[in-house]
């Protein structure tokens, strides 16, 4: 059966998702919303909670810990703000029946997300036509999605894909454009100018959308969408709307994460590391005026539309 899933790990427990989230095994911001989600359908299945009591404690200790271990990805608060909620308003009611409703909501969570990212991924392939060359930048199973619908309506087309320093992400899209047939194109970040002019359209994937139009992706995100905008290039960014951080309308202003130093260099590359910074930024965030297009389950949108549709996502999960 013809399908642009790229499937998530297979969890054998909540410690199980802590554990690959740790060791940068879930790559991508839908992963990371269903691997959240995961966690709490595996801790409420498996785990010996007898109150509710416990149950949000233990609830609220797997969402601290995700979110530390990666404090951009909107969908990660998100899955834990709607069980917390869920809880909240049920908070008197028998606890074993509190936890089916958890797992029934996580369920929600994760097969809604791969729907919106089927959805789109015909959107974003509709952008594409045929012998066009795209410009990528770092791994979005999002944005594989879009590049296999493509490729399944027959589309022949070419991608430019940046490695994306410093754990060069893009190797994992690579195998996947083969698959498909396309023809790939692998460069270094720093050679982005040098090949953007090749390019009829620039798509990336997303971590955090923001109610201002803004995104949040891996570092370099930014450079590129500023550069094609003076080369007068498209600029799309590929997200299911489950990324959105609705925090941002309040004032929040996304925590950029930064990662060890050492995934850039090692201790015998400098005589001494005496005044000296090493910094690995790991994600910026782009300007809603560098961005042509949001691609989402509600089609195409402009960066200042996402927040209409928010409302209407988040009462299909809780109520649907």
């Amino acid at each position: 059966m013809r399908t642009t899933r790229v499937k998530d790990i297979e969890f054998k427990s909540a410690e199980h998702v802590i554990e690959e989230i740790e060791n940068m095994n879930v790559k991508g911001g839908s992963p990371f919303g269903r691997a959240a989600a995961w966690a709490f359908k595996l801790a409420v299945q498996q785990e010996n909670i007898s109150s509710i009591d416990d149950l949000k404690k233990r609830i609220d200790n797997l969402a601290e810990r995700m979110h530390t271990l990666k404090p951009t990805m909107a969908t990660i608060h998100n899955s834990s703000a709607l069980v917390s909620q869920l809880i909240e308003q049920n908070y008197h009611e028998d606890v074993e029946l509190l936890k089916q409703k958890i797992v029934h909501l996580c369920d929600k969570i994760i097969e809604s997300s791969f729907e919106a990212v089927e959805q789109l991924a015909k959107y974003g392939a509709n952008l594409i036509h045929e012998n066009d060359t795209i410009l990528m930048h770092s791994y979005s199973s999002t944005l594989m999605g879009i590049f296999k619908e493509a490729a399944y309506q027959g589309k022949h087309f070419h991608v430019i894909c940046t490695e994306s320093r410093p754990l060069r992400e893009s190797r994992n899209a690579v195998k996947i454009l083969q698959e498909v047939g396309a023809k790939v194109t692998f460069i270094s970040d720093a050679s982005v100018y040098e090949f953007m002019p090749l390019a009829d359209l620039i798509i990336m994937g997303v971590d955090t959308l923001c109610t201002d139009g803004s995104v949040a992706n891996k570092m370099g995100s930014a450079q590129i969408a500023c550069l094609a905008r003076n080369c007068k290039k498209p600029v799309y960014f590929a997200s299911e709307l489950y990324k959105l951080d609705p925090r941002t309308q309040r004032g929040y202003r996304v925590e950029l994460e930064r990662r060890t130093q050492w995934e850039l260099v090692s201790e015998d590359d400098f005589e001494t590391f005496e005044n000296l910074e090493v910094i690995n930024q790991f994600f910026d965030l782009t300007y809603a005026k560098d961005i042509t297009g949001i691609i989402t389950e509600y089609g195409v949108l402009a960066p200042a539309q996402v927040l209409t549709y928010w409302r209407e996502l988040e009462q299909k999960l809780i109520n649907g």
